[in-house]
């Protein structure tokens, strides 16, 4: 395993959220579902190590990217630059950046279709350009496990999908992938899917994506196609799960 957590408690402020358990295998994706202000923000920069946990036992490996949500990050500098900038700590004690560190670079922003953004100022792009470069960052770190947060929230429905590619294409490289999303048809694609709401719990989609579980777990009427696996949403008048944190 990559990353295991036994009776982890996770939160900050006055919102708090679990005990659950947790495994991240390499070559995995890892799906957080849940409505707004149930701690998917709040899992992943616990399981990054930005935040403790408030209780349990998180055990991570040293090389962790961190991806932010969109919007997060706005810098001045060349595309290129953003994304070297993630290899920071392969610099030791490297006053600049190696080749081989600009080689990773150009190569993550050609991964994400996004090499002719190279050049270009990144506080000038588009929010779903600058997606991409920021993706680019993460691969380009080489970390065996990236945490993502709302990555396709910015992007077009190409972009979501060759977004989609691309994630599995680091899972098969053997990374361990957690991403926090509110897309279910992504989810559907994951490997595992954490779900985020009065508790929390774990499994595959086809166990965790069914109508009655998402029904109750965004508080809406859902169903879901027998066929292709399409969730289909009719609101309610309940209120979803509410806290402080997200």
């Amino acid at each position: 395993m990559i990353l295991s957590a036994k009776h982890l408690v996770i939160g900050r402020g006055r919102f708090r959220a679990g005990p659950f358990d947790l495994a991240l295998a390499p070559g995995t994706i890892t799906a957080a579902i849940g409505p707004n202000g149930t701690g998917k923000s709040t899992l992943l920069q616990t399981l990054a190590g930005l935040i403790p946990p408030l209780a349990g036992v998180l055990q991570s490996p040293g090389d962790i990217a961190y991806l932010p949500p969109p919007g997060s990050v706005i810098l001045p500098f060349a595309a290129d630059y953003v994304v070297v900038m993630g290899r920071a700590a392969h610099r030791g004690l490297n006053p600049g950046f190696s080749p081989q560190d600009w080689t990773a670079a150009r190569q993550a922003l050609e991964r994400v279709g996004a090499a002719d953004l190279a050049s270009r100022r990144f506080d000038q792009l588009s929010s779903g350009q600058q997606a991409r470069v920021m993706l680019a960052r993460t691969i380009a770190q080489g970390a065996r496990l990236c945490l993502l947060d709302e990555p396709m929230a910015m992007l077009d429905p190409r972009g979501v999908s060759e977004l989609a590619e691309t994630l599995r294409l680091m899972a098969a490289d053997g990374c361990a992938l957690v991403v926090a999303t509110h897309d279910l048809d992504v989810a559907r694609q994951a490997d595992q899917v954490i779900a985020l709401g009065s508790e929390i719990a774990a499994g595959t989609p086809a166990a965790m994506l069914t109508a009655e579980r998402l029904s109750a777990l965004y508080a809406a009427s859902m169903t879901v196609c027998h066929t292709c696996g399409h969730v289909s949403t009719v609101a309610t008048s309940a209120s979803p799960p509410t806290s402080a944190s997200t």
